[in-house]
């Protein structure tokens, strides 16, 4: 299967809301399982604050199988800066997608100005963590007992990583 990146368009957003959706029954704890209505996702849509790219199979490139997200201030001190989140549709789990369109993702996004990008990961998500790692993202930082898993009962961490995109117009 070919598979192509490129930057979310109007035409995916009824793929994208299907896949939260997907992602909230099945109880999946991330920011994408929050997302209350298809007007949000379309404000994702040509937003410079929300630098949004998909991956679709050159087969049917009206299903999305993996989305990237970028958000970022759009002040001038906080621009340069993107916090990143993924989700990834049940059907396409396990094939690296999340891993080659972050890196596509993150590429694009240097031509946009951004310089630095943050992922939080809640500490008992393994499977992101190790994915996190893969992609050289560092670990920065830890906020001890984020929450509590409603589940186990435990408290969860929440991870701080980042990646640096650009050393020579570093912003700090």
């Amino acid at each position: 299967m070919s598979i192509i990146f490129r930057r979310m368009s109007m035409e995916d957003v009824e793929s994208v809301w299907r896949m939260f959706q997907d992602i909230r029954e099945e109880k999946i704890d991330m920011s994408f399982a929050e997302i209350s209505s298809i007007e949000e996702v379309t404000s994702y849509v040509n937003n410079p604050s929300e630098l949004t790219y998909v991956a679709v199979s050159e087969e049917d490139p009206h299903t999305v199988l993996c989305l990237i997200k970028g958000k970022r201030e759009m002040t001038e001190e906080k621009k340069h800066a993107v916090f990143l989140s993924a989700a990834t549709a049940r059907s396409a789990r396990g094939r690296g997608l999340v891993s080659k369109l972050t890196d596509y993702a993150l590429n694009e996004m240097k031509h946009e100005g951004i310089t630095i990008a943050r992922i939080y990961v809640y500490s008992n998500n393994i499977s992101s963590i190790k994915a996190i790692q893969k992609m050289d993202f560092t670990h920065a930082g830890t906020v001890l007992m984020h929450h509590k898993d409603r589940a186990t009962g435990e408290f969860v961490d929440d991870l701080i990583f980042h990646k640096i995109l650009n050393l020579k117009s570093k912003a700090f």
